[in-house]
């Protein structure tokens, strides 16, 4: 056997040089043992380093006599984990030292070279097999026994490091707090565009751009808990054990697209529901950094742009991620006014859906699909995740779409700020047809490589949304015609005809909800969610760092899955129905406009070269059949928007914001402000009560007399705001107890 080589001078001053701390000394031993090959020089360069340490607590103990014992302790602790450090690398080495004493460590406890704890060290397990004390299969969402039990797998447990904490690590986290603080406050003192991206700049070139900078970290987990209750059953993605796997390892750090992600869903949680995010603040005594929800909606909005950076218009390839986040930045633009920003970034995620999905057909007629990724690094050919998301981002674009034209044709561009160009889907044709319908399973049931189907007849949170898409695609004979030629290139029969079979369609659909999603007066559902009202749980405000209340109704949603579900079906099944109600009432009212001018037409006389058979087909039989039609389904819309608005507690329309409020006060307008001759018996004995009703949704929209007379600074809620917002949600709470009360719409009217 050759000699073993000598140890030289450069590499004992390497050992010297590196032994500072344990962390450092473990890197001086991982050196020596990449460069030195011989086990006798191993054995000289770990004694090298051990006499550096000892050197060094010599000179520590003479500079530090006059310190307390504790710090005397702390580093009598580092030198243990460093020995051990040094002897674990030394048990990894080819052959074994014998004989060598560490500081530390006894003369005859030697480590089995065979065992390396690294490899036997297990992964995190999920919290249903950490509480069951099994192995945990995390090879796959669900993992094997929660899927065999048919349970939910969640990684929502905090994780704590092990040991007393790092007093290095501390204070620089002390010191990130600080500077995120007088960043908020800088942002809140001078809410500009320049000044928040100039701070989240400085921000970003400390590296510290993180999910943090939003809100400390059980507090987004709140956050992000109330987004996937409240919002997800209406805007279904993203993958939610993806996305909370991604959350638990904190990809919020390696992955600029993930923290995008994350901003603009809380951005639109708190837009949405902003009462609640300002209870959150004001717990965390950080409500002066954001006295209006509204300038938290804007920081999450330049966090997530300012993970784009500079050069994210030309990057390649875009993700879905991308695609999800420009989705809801457009959403929080609805929610806050803010309409040119809602169609520009509603519009550049069609356009990033396109480049996804729509050009990569491989032969004419094959339908978009999303989970064919050339610029992935995975091995699967298809990613059935990234598919379904793709799918449910799509359809759920159309309906806003849809939703905002209806919008445009009961209120004036002008008044809305929307210019009605920006986005603009056109209906399906077979060069150009939609996606298929997402599948109707719950996120669970969809993994990368399969999709496992749910039992026959299960109602999955993608059952509501699937019969909202039915809704809403009725309008599209009309759009199509619309943005081809216009309905007046239609004779009257024609346009008459189309309307009609557009309404029917759109009411026809709700005869074949599931029970779980018809509507049902309050109290009367059978399910004891209305129960949870008067049962003293509120939405408690986050109570970090201590546990959240019992009273806490969030627990009874977390705790129980099946009262999770219901909730979820009531925000659907109360959207479903506004979707439907409004829709009809698209149509209805789109009939009598056009009624009324071919009316005048006729009485003027001044239609050209018009057939005669056109000139009396408001005479004719088939006329009166609709007339009579559209005239009786006005009255029922009067009547089933009282009975919709005293079926629906605050509990689901409050954290949907705008949604159902646009909905509902875009029906009452419509009739209050139809001409007398319109109305029938109903509806003008309705007036009245329907003004009530316009008059506190105008106050809760934050667009009536109200909004003009709030303080001199906008940006500033007080005390009394708040008061007053309340005071709206209790007039609609006393407007539906009235309907209650007086046996519902007959007792008003």
């Amino acid at each position: 056997m050759s000699a073993s080589p000598p140890t030289s001078p450069s590499q004992h001053a390497a050992a010297h040089a590196y032994a500072s701390n344990g962390l450092e000394i473990l890197q001086a031993a991982s050196d020596a043992a990449q460069a030195i090959q011989d086990p006798q020089a191993l054995q000289n360069a770990a004694a090298a380093a051990a006499e550096a340490v000892s050197q060094q607590q010599q000179q520590q103990q003479q500079h530090e006599q006059g310190q307390e014992q504790g710090q005397e302790q702390e580093q009598e602790q580092e030198h243990h984990v460093a020995a051990d450090a040094i002897s674990d690398v030394l048990a990894l080495s080819d052959g074994p030292v014998m004989g060598q004493q560490l500081p530390g460590r006894s003369a005859g406890a030697v480590r089995d070279p065979s065992v390396n704890p690294k490899l036997t060290r297990l992964r995190r397990a999920c919290d249903l097999c950490s509480r069951r004390k099994v192995k945990c299969d995390d090879s796959n969402v669900p993992c094997r026994p929660c899927r065999e039990l048919g349970a939910d797998c969640t990684w929502e447990r905090e994780t704590k490091r092990r040991g007393p904490p790092n007093k290095h690590v501390e204070a620089a986290k002390a010191a990130k707090r600080a500077r995120l603080e007088m960043t908020s406050a800088t942002i809140s003192a001078s809410p500009s565009p320049q000044t928040a991206a100039k701070a989240l700049m400085d921000i970003s070139a400390d590296g510290i751009l993180d999910a943090e900078i939003i809100a400390p970290m059980p507090v987004l987990e709140l956050l992000v808990d109330d987004f996937f209750t409240y919002i997800h059953p209406v805007a279904p993605f993203p993958h939610e054990p993806t996305f909370r796997q991604s959350f638990a390892n904190r990809e919020d750090r390696t992955k600029p697209e993930f923290l995008g992600l994350l901003a603009s869903m809380i951005g639109t949680l708190v837009a949405s529901f902003p009462r609640s995010a300002r209870e959150y603040l004001k717990t965390q005594r950080s409500a002066h950094l954001f006295p209006k929800a509204s300038l938290l909606v804007e920081k999450c909005r330049d966090i997530a742009l300012m993970t784009r950076g500079s050069k994210w218009a030309p990057k390649k390839p875009k993700s879905l991620d991308d695609a999800c986040t420009s989705y809801f930045l457009g959403l929080a633009g609805t929610y806050t006014l803010e309409w040119d920003l809602a169609e520009y970034y509603l519009a550049e995620t069609l356009v990033l859906l396109r480049g996804l999905g729509f050009k990569r057909r491989a032969t004419p007629g094959e339908l978009p699909t999303f989970g064919a990724d050339s610029y992935s690094q995975e091995s699967l050919p298809f990613n059935h995740v990234k598919d379904q998301t793709g799918k449910r981002l799509f359809w759920c674009l159309l309906l806003s779409a849809r939703s905002l034209d209806q919008l445009c044709s009961t209120r004036s561009l002008s008044q809305l700020g929307l210019n009605g160009a920006d986005l603009v889907i056109f209906p399906p044709t077979p060069s150009s047809p939609y996606p298929d319908y997402p599948e109707n399973v719950d996120d669970i049931c969809i993994l990368a490589n399969e999709i496992i189907h749910q039992a026959e007849g299960s109602v999955t949170l993608l059952t509501g949304f699937r019969f909202g898409i039915d809704i809403y695609t009725t309008m599209n004979g009309i759009v199509s015609l619309e943005l081809a030629y216009g309905m007046s290139t239609l004779r009257w029969a024609d346009q008459r005809g189309l309307l009609r079979d557009g309404l029917m369609a759109a009411k026809s659909i709700t005869e074949n909800l599931p029970p779980e999603l018809q509507l049902t007066p309050q109290g009367d559902d059978g399910n004891s969610l209305a129960a949870l009202d008067e049962s003293g749980l509120q939405y408690v405000p986050a109570a970090w760092p201590n546990a959240q209340p019992a009273h806490d109704i969030r627990n009874v949603i977390k705790t129980q899955p099946p009262q999770r579900r219901r909730l979820q079906h009531e925000i659907q099944k109360a959207n479903i129905f506004m979707s439907q109600l409004a829709t009809r009432s698209y149509f209805v009212d789109m009939y009598f406009n056009l009624r009324d001018v071919h009316l005048a037409e006729k009485q003027q006389g001044d239609m050209i070269k018009v057939e005669a058979e056109e000139l009396q087909a408001l005479q004719d039989v088939d006329d009166e059949e609709i007339h009579e039609l559209m005239a009786t389904e006005r009255e029922l819309i009067v009547q089933n928007l009282l009975e919709i608005v005293g079926s629906v507690s605050q509990r689901n329309v409050e954290p949907n914001g705008m949604s159902l409020i646009y909905k509902m006060r875009q029906v009452a307008s419509t009739l209050v402000n139809d001409a007398p001759e319109r109305k029938g018996p109903v509806a003008t004995r309705s007036d009245e009560v329907l003004a009530q009703l316009v008059d506190i949704l105008a106050k809760l929209e934050k667009t009536g007399p109200a909004a003009a007379s709030r303080a001199a600074d906008p940006t500033q809620v007080t005390a009394e705001d708040e008061e007053e917002e309340l005071r709206y949600w209790a007039e609609l709470r006393e407007f539906q107890l009235r309907l209650a009360a007086t046996g519902g719409f007959a007792g008003l009217v």
